[in-house]
């Protein structure tokens, strides 16, 4: 496999101001939130996104854009949106490579590390995240083993494992199921 280049989401922070074509008042709004797909055809026209060194994450979204086209690191070609259906999710994943989800990040807020299996989370997402891989392992709040998704946050690398979030896998918590996109990049970089 290639090498996952890490994507500048602070970019998105500061110059996504893109609107849902269905609803022109739902605009992306830095930390105030967005949409996966808006942000998708933001990078469409802005023609990329830089590396994650590049341009680096700050956590505010109070400053100018400072998107340089020519550090450009990868293009999105066209994006589709993802069944719902977890095992076709997990084909997609296997077949494509990660996949933009959005997600309840309630529990996010508090995670140290582990597999987070809430057994009450609201299905209403507020955040978009990366699903890289799944796998299965112990749960404590569960007390066994429990199949999960492997999410990559866009919180920095102190935060959860490294960056990573695991979250139970099989019913839909949190809402991880329910907007799953897959974009076709095309690699600028070298």
């Amino acid at each position: 496999h290639e090498e996952l280049v890490s994507l500048s989401e602070q970019q998105l922070v500061d110059c996504d101001h893109e609107c849902d074509p269905e609803e022109k008042d739902s605009c992306d709004s830095g930390c105030n939130g967005g949409l996966m797909n808006s942000a998708f055809e933001y990078t469409l026209k802005a023609g990329g996104l830089m590396r994650e060194e590049d341009y680096p994450y700050t956590g505010t979204d109070r400053a100018k854009c400072k998107f340089d086209n020519t550090k450009v690191a990868a293009k999105v070609a066209n994006f589709s949106v993802v069944s719902l259906d977890e095992e076709q999710i997990a084909a997609n994943l296997v077949k494509n490579g990660p996949l933009a989800v959005a997600i309840n990040a309630v529990f996010m807020q508090t995670y140290v590390g582990g597999v987070s299996c809430p057994y009450i989370c609201s299905k209403r997402q507020d955040h978009g995240v990366l699903l890289v891989g799944y796998g299965s392992g112990f749960a404590p709040i569960r007390m066994k083993e429990k199949p999960y998704w492997i999410i990559k946050n866009s919180w920095g690398e102190k935060w959860g494992e490294s960056g990573y979030y695991k979250i139970c896998r099989g019913r839909n918590v949190c809402g991880v199921d329910s907007m799953v996109s897959t974009v076709a990049a095309v690699s600028t970089s070298s």
